[in-house]
């Protein structure tokens, strides 16, 4: 290389080198390095609602190159158009603004010579509305309250928010105000002037802004205090009578105004527009309640309509009129009387459809009444019941329900007074005929079949079926057979309870299982009983519970041995047996156990509500009795509550859980309660027995040696099982299992 050449080289690089400082020399593939400038900044949120003053809402800016590159580094500084809408905070990529007024403005991000906006908008939004003064203000009815009604409406944050109307509203009746709408000022009120109506004396007015409301209230006076009535409750004795029943019309009513009514006043209910009867009600004082009845009907078939009005003449000055009504309907449906020595021919074409007759007996007899269905194709069931017309079939004490339309009811005795019976088309059928007679017929026993699993003594055996044989006479008569566990629903072994043996007969009328073995010794569980199986009938709407099929009766055999020394192994036995035949321990699932005390009400007056039981009881002294009848023993003990007629009132009668005296009468309260619990029964079989003056009193304490049979209610399962097909409908699990 010459000189010349090297001359040439070295300039050219030199002024590479310069170009290279002015703006960078290109690298072998042609490029050259740019210098990174902000080209752009978006904002998110683009926009946003601030809806209450202090609210904040956080804005991020990413800021690009001109490459479209995010510069993560970039300076960016925030402001904001108007600083009395909101003001902004923040450096870099985030920026909070919070709101300071109402209105509009512009969000700003600035970096380098780029810039980006978001709009904002802070509008305030009511959260509350609360009331400044005015509320429970009085004045003479017809004029102005002393205050005006003043409102404040705040948004979230607590301060008061402008320019939204609120409306004040006064019920109707209830008098005017000043200015119906009014906008909230800069403080956030708005008020207006309330006067008062004349028709009430309580009234009410509702000021109302943004689905947000507040209701104010007054109270109307007059120079002189005069009454409001007004309807509380109205309530028949039945909504769906028959045209043979009358109805009683129960009206609650109550005076809301300042002064009391005159001594009397009227009552009128009117029955599709006619005025049909009308009462004289006792005066009322102000705020006082009372109540009228007013018996009504009968009726035609159909739909009626009651209505009650209060002082219909107008006779004294009341607030406000309007209330004096109330309406109510009923729906009235037939009914045919039959008398005993009659018949009647019965048909029906409709599935479901009842038809219902009334049968009124003059004169008692201790023969059976017979109610007997016969002839005819198809299916149809026969109900009876004596006492006021159940509601539902369900709650007919005799059921017979056959596949075919031959059934029969046979109540024992003959009562005074109303039966009812009721025809069910199961299917189409007929034509039938239903009958009508006393006595005549045969009545099948009732038969009480003991098996003894394990026995005791000769003696001791003979004097457990003489128990039996004493609650077989007080049964008026058989109840229906349980043919079910002949089929394929047999009654498990050990369903009950331990050893006890399986069931797939027929069972005519009840099965107890009677066991005397060794349990615990003397004086500690004496006897454990009740049933295993109950008889039921399930009609596709509803249940109807009847009486056990299944019982048993565990006996202790050391104790047996002592009661029969003692004399007294009879009365405990007879005790037993009622519970295996459902004394005490079906009353919860029949419904006729009131306000039962365990587990945990040991205060409660625990009573028995049987129709036929509570005029035994008042029979028997009882009707002086101040507590609620008839006393069932409360306390809340295991295996005594609830089960037992109350020691302190029944003192020595048999199925109290201490039997004490020298005898212990199974009385005509006991025998009636059977028949609550559908049995038949023969009233002539209860021994003598009335209530002592310690016993009306509730004191009848037990005096001397007595047997505690506390816990002898057994705690298995009951088995509730269909009486047409066997099918288990429910089992009624005990509190605590074995």
């Amino acid at each position: 290389m010459n000189d010349v050449t090297k001359r040439v080289g070295g300039l050219v690089w030199a002024v590479c080198l310069l170009l290279l400082a002015v703006a960078g020399c290109s690298d072998d593939d042609g490029t050259r390095a740019v210098e990174p400038v902000p080209t752009t900044v978006e904002i998110t949120p683009a926009s946003a609602r601030l809806t209450f003053i202090r609210a904040t809402q956080g804005f991020t800016a990413v800021v690009r190159d001109q490459d479209g590159k995010v510069m993560s580094s970039a300076d960016v500084s925030w402001s904001s158009s108007d600083g009395e809408v909101f003001t902004v905070t923040g450096s870099g990529s985030g920026g909070t603004a919070t709101a300071v007024g109402n209105g509009m403005a512009e969000l700003m991000a600035v970096s380098g010579q780029a810039s980006g906006t978001a709009a904002v908008e802070v509008r305030q939004r009511v959260a509350r509305l609360e009331a400044v003064s005015g509320d429970d203000q009085q004045a003479v009815r017809g004029t102005k309250l002393a205050e005006p009604l003043v409102v404040r409406l705040r948004d979230q944050g607590g301060t008061p928010v402008e320019g939204v109307p609120v409306t004040f509203r006064p019920r109707p009746g209830h008098g005017s105000v000043s200015a119906g709408q009014v906008e909230t000022g800069v403080d956030g009120t708005a008020s207006t002037e309330w006067t008062l109506g004349v028709a009430a004396p309580r009234q009410s007015l509702v000021a109302a802004a943004d689905q947000l409301n507040y209701r104010f209230r007054a109270t109307a006076i007059t120079d002189a205090p005069i009454p409001d009535l007004e309807f509380r409750a109205v309530t028949l004795s039945r909504d769906d009578p028959t045209v043979l029943e009358t109805v009683d019309v129960m009206a609650e009513i109550v005076n809301l105004g300042d002064g009391a009514t005159p001594p009397t006043f009227k009552l009128a209910v009117s029955v599709d527009g006619q005025v049909v009867g009308t009462v004289d009600v006792g005066q009322l004082a102000a705020g006082a309640t009372g109540n009228a009845v007013v018996t009504v009907g009968p009726f035609p078939t159909g739909r009626h309509t009651l209505d009650l009005v209060l002082d219909p003449d107008g006779e004294f000055e009341e607030w406000e009129t309007a209330n004096n009504s109330a309406s109510v309907e009923v729906v009235v449906v037939n009914q045919d009387r039959l008398a005993p020595g009659e018949s009647v021919t019965v048909f029906s074409e409709e599935a479901g459809s009842v038809l219902l007759f009334r049968i009124d007996v003059e004169e008692a007899s201790d023969e059976a009444l017979n109610i007997v269905l016969s002839g005819g194709a198809g299916d149809a069931d026969l109900f009876a019941h004596y006492g006021d017309r159940p509601g539902h079939t369900n709650d007919y004490r005799c059921n017979s329900g056959t596949f075919t339309t031959d059934e029969s009811c046979q109540m024992v005795p003959t009562r005074a007074g109303t039966y009812h019976v009721a025809v069910l088309a199961f299917s189409s059928f007929g034509p039938s005929k239903l009958e009508v007679t006393v006595g005549g017929r045969p009545l099948e026993p009732f038969d009480i079949e003991l098996v003894f699993l394990n026995s005791g003594t000769p003696s001791q055996d003979a004097i457990v079926e003489q128990a039996a044989v004493r609650w077989e006479s007080v049964m008026g008569q058989e109840v229906q057979d349980y043919p079910a566990f002949v089929t394929d629903r047999p009654f498990a072994r050990n369903q009950c309870f331990r050893g006890q043996p399986s069931v797939a007969e027929e069972i005519d009328d009840i099965r107890i299982w009677i066991s005397i073995d060794s349990v615990d010794g003397v004086g500690k569980n004496i006897a454990s009983a009740g049933p295993c199986h109950v008889r039921a009938i399930s009609y596709g709407f509803g249940t109807f519970y009847s009486t056990p099929a299944l019982g048993a009766v565990l006996l202790d055999e050391a104790d047996v041995a002592q009661m029969e020394s003692e004399g007294t192994l009879l009365s405990v036995v007879t005790h037993q047996l009622a519970h295996a035949l459902g004394f005490g321990t079906i009353w919860r699932i029949r419904e006729w156990i009131q306000d039962p005390s365990s587990p945990d009400k040991p205060d409660a007056d625990t009573h028995f509500t049987g129709p036929l039981t509570i005029p035994a009881f008042d029979a028997v002294g009882g009707s002086g009795y101040a507590g609620a009848r008839v006393p069932v023993e409360n306390g809340g003990t295991r295996g005594v509550a609830d089960t037992h007629w109350r020691e302190s009132v029944f003192g020595d009668e048999l199925m109290t859980p201490y039997l004490t005296g020298d005898t212990q009468p199974l009385s005509l309260v006991t025998i009636e309660s059977m028949y609550d619990i559908w049995y038949e029964v023969d009233l002539d079989a209860a021994d003598a027995f009335s209530l002592t003056s310690a016993g009306r009193a509730g004191m009848a304490m037990p005096r001397g040696p007595f047997i505690d049979l506390s816990d002898d209610v057994a705690d298995w399962p009951i088995v509730v099982g269909d009486q047409k097909t066997g099918r288990v409908l429910g089992v009624i699990h005990p509190r605590r299992r074995r």
